[in-house]
């Protein structure tokens, strides 16, 4: 399971020996390959840590409910214009909302069908999606299944604890109606779209007893978010929590030794660590390319950082009339590309920078320093990351070991 690839440089030294601070990265311009497309503004739940509806951003009362299929086809011819002028052969559109679900299965179909048709020849345009799971049903994933798409569901474990945070309007929980949509994605098999689910992690719930009911239930494919919180909304429990549950989570999964079941930061994380470029932006010392459209076809930069300030992704563009490029004249968007020049000298020299990259952008924000801070969750990043090297370093330590004591049988026998 671990390859002798290991990159060292950024990892904590034995004492007595000098770190070899990592350089800060040049950003220079960087192309997204992927879009998020806001179809839908509004929402069928009204989960507590949202943030999209819940962390203090209201613009999206002032948008349409759903997006045209005018706008909708302004943003693929875009997205593909803007790959082909970039020299980018692989591109991702991701449905979000609000609920994309909502928008309907005519539209969808429709939606789904210009996609295969605008595509070029020269571009590989691949479809995700995000759904609460609330109003899926066997056509949705017939739909998902002959276009390719992609499928995420969200949900954070057993009902005790997911309908805590994952409430409709009128406070009722979703468990339910969602574990009927996992039903039925884990009973089609094969016949299903490629599907994983979704947890926002809480420490006050047991991050090991999510994973084992999202075993029992069928999950292969699953992810564990961290929390959207910064400096000026700090987490509700105390620092070494959310460590202790992501250092938990990981040995629980690591041990579980089946290596069908996936939890993408984990391995996100173990792909870095043996020497790979980061595969998600939440890891790594990257710049933050994220490129949205919103449902009235405004182009924003990453939506997460709306959580920093009400209105703060507003840039002015529009998709059917500004090409992708002009979100870099924008100075939220530029100090994405440059995230990592604008960290503390702490970040830079601490010896997991190279792996969390200083943390989410959203995360490191402050009304004093903007994002000139590190993570809000900067204690159990650094936790957990080296409990995580820790745990490489002695696998490695012990295939070495067997390696060169199955050697040395080898060579006793045939001398």
């Amino acid at each position: 399971m671990i390859s002798s690839r290991m990159r060292d440089r950024a990892f904590r030294r034995p004492s007595g020996e000098e770190d070899s601070f990592p350089e800060r990265r040049s950003t220079g311009i960087a192309l997204p390959v992927s879009c998020i497309l806001k179809i839908s503004s509004r929402c069928n739940l009204d989960c507590t840590y949202c943030y999209i509806y819940n962390k203090g951003d209201t613009t999206h009362l002032t948008r349409p409910r759903v997006m045209s299929l005018e706008v909708a086809r302004a943003a693929i011819r875009e997205i593909t214009e803007y790959a082909s002028r970039n020299g980018i052969t692989e591109a991702v559109v991701a449905l979000h909302g609000g609920e994309p679900l909502l928008v309907g299965k005519p539209w969808m179909t429709r939606f789904l069908d210009d996609v295969r048709r605008m595509a070029p020849a020269d571009v590989r345009l691949s479809v995700t999606l995000q759904s609460n799971g609330v109003l899926m049903d066997a056509d949705w994933l017939s739909l998902f299944a002959s276009h390719g798409v992609q499928v995420g569901v969200s949900l954070d474990g057993p009902a005790v604890w997911n309908d805590r945070h994952r409430v409709n309007h009128q406070g009722k929980g979703s468990y339910s109606r969602v574990r009927k949509a996992i039903d039925l994605l884990v009973t089609q098999g094969a016949e299903s779209p490629p599907w994983g689910i979704l947890v926002v992690a809480d420490p006050r719930f047991p991050g090991t007893e999510v994973f084992r009911h999202l075993l029992d239930i069928g999950v292969r494919n699953m992810d564990f978010l961290w929390p959207d919180y910064h400096h000026e909304e700090g987490p509700p429990w105390n620092a070494d929590l959310l460590g202790k549950y992501y250092i938990d989570l990981f040995d629980e999964w690591y041990g579980n030794a089946d290596p069908g079941v996936r939890i993408r930061w984990f391995e996100a994380l173990l792909h870095l660590i043996l020497g790979g470029e980061s595969q998600i932006s939440a890891l790594g010392a990257q710049p933050v390319t994220d490129v949205v459209v919103e449902t009235d076809g405004s182009l924003e930069p990453l939506d997460m950082l709306r959580i920093c300030g009400d209105g703060m992704t507003l840039t002015g563009l529009d998709v059917r009339r500004h090409p992708i490029e002009r979100l870099r004249e924008t100075e939220l968007y530029r100090m994405g590309l440059r995230n990592q020049e604008i960290l503390p000298n702490d970040c830079l020299r601490c010896p997991v920078y190279g792996l969390c990259g200083g943390g989410e952008m959203p995360h490191r924000w402050s009304k004093k320093n903007a994002f000139s801070n590190p993570s809000v969750h900067c204690e159990s990043l650094l936790a957990v990351i080296e409990h995580i090297v820790g745990t490489v370093r002695k696998e490695m330590a012990f295939h070495a070991v067997t390696s060169r004591s199955n050697n040395a049988v080898a060579q006793s026998i045939s001398g």
